[in-house]
């Protein structure tokens, strides 16, 4: 492809804006202007970050319980002493977030999936988890998530090379009807990364085992987004697959209402009206840029694209990075 399309509305850099929105600071005592502040375990690692809408929750239940189980002061909100271990964390979150689902306090609440997500940052416990939690209320907490999407494609005969597109079902919680990878998913509490993305691209799109363990992993994009739900720094792994040509993806579980297979013009013009949800987007974008179809030659805001997408996060992950 000599030139990409020009004819859309938005352009790239433009799309990934849309994701990665969470202000940048300029220095390490500058405010993201959000007014937010850290949540802390006992050891000082800040795991999440809060709004101000979340303290005052916090602090008005706070003052319902004894022992308080969180230390509320104006920069930082910690856990309390007594909660040192996975267990005490995960069992005080889950009634925090269980009574204010209750009380219908907080929109973000009302997607209740019963799907557990970890938090990193203990590096007393062998796997670094310092508690779970449900996974429609992390954005209250801004804790750091995870997930796997699939770039499915095919080449013809030709050597042509297209990509199946899901369309997210009218029935979803969260953006219904836009376009969508041919799999993506959160990464549960219980399955490693691979694991994942087999399950997904199975209960997804029909894909048998045989031909889904063959996803390959290629990449990793990270981005910060403030919504109206709250903040969500979040880390998505990136496999890839290609699906013979005599395969074809259908829907299984209810997630996706159809498949497409697009040419690469098609899906940037795709991308370029804005018809993708926003993280997905950004999974194609930096397909387009491994297979070379977004250079340094055609892209003016190449270099911008890729550290946005490659966003630093200061939180824990899986490896021991506790300091």
């Amino acid at each position: 492809m000599s030139e990409l399309s020009k004819s859309s509305s938005y352009s790239f850099f433009d799309i990934v804006e849309k994701c990665d929105n969470y202000p940048y600071s300029d220095s390490a005592v500058s405010s993201s202007g959000l007014n937010d502040i850290p949540l802390l375990l006992d050891n000082d690692v800040k795991v999440g970050l809060l709004l101000p809408s979340t303290v005052k929750a916090l602090k008005e239940y706070n003052r319902l319980k004894k022992p308080n189980p969180f230390i509320i002061e104006d920069k930082y909100v910690k856990f309390a002493a007594h909660l040192n271990t996975f267990e005490k964390r995960t069992e005080v979150v889950k009634q925090l977030f269980d009574t204010w689902r209750e009380e219908k306090l907080f929109p973000a609440l009302s997607g209740w999936r019963d799907e557990l997500y970890p938090i990193y940052g203990d590096s007393e416990n062998p796997t670094n988890v310092a508690f779970v939690m449900e996974r429609c209320a992390t954005p209250l907490f801004g804790v750091l998530t995870f997930g796997v999407h699939l770039n499915g494609y095919t080449r013809t005969e030709q050597g042509q090379l297209k990509m199946w597109i899901a369309k997210r079902a009218k029935t979803k919680p969260t953006w219904p009807g836009w376009l969508d990878n041919i799999v993506a998913g959160g990464i549960p509490y219980t399955l490693n990364v691979t694991e994942s993305v087999v399950k997904e691209a199975m209960e997804e799109a029909s894909l048998s085992m045989e031909i889904a363990e063959k996803a390959v992993p290629v990449s990793a994009i990270s981005y910060f987004i403030a919504t109206q739900k709250g903040l969500q720094p979040e880390s998505q792994y990136i496999y890839d697959l290609e699906i013979p040509l005599d395969v074809e993806p259908k829907p299984l579980d209810g997630e996706v209402e159809c498949f497409y297979l697009w040419d690469m013009d098609e899906v940037i013009n795709h991308i370029k009206a804005d018809e993708f949800k926003p993280n997905c987007a950004l999974v194609v974008i930096d397909f387009l840029i491994r297979h070379s179809i977004i250079d340094p030659n055609n892209e003016p805001d190449y270099l911008n694209i890729l550290s946005r997408i490659h966003r630093r996060l200061d939180f824990p992950t899986k490896a021991k990075s506790i300091k």
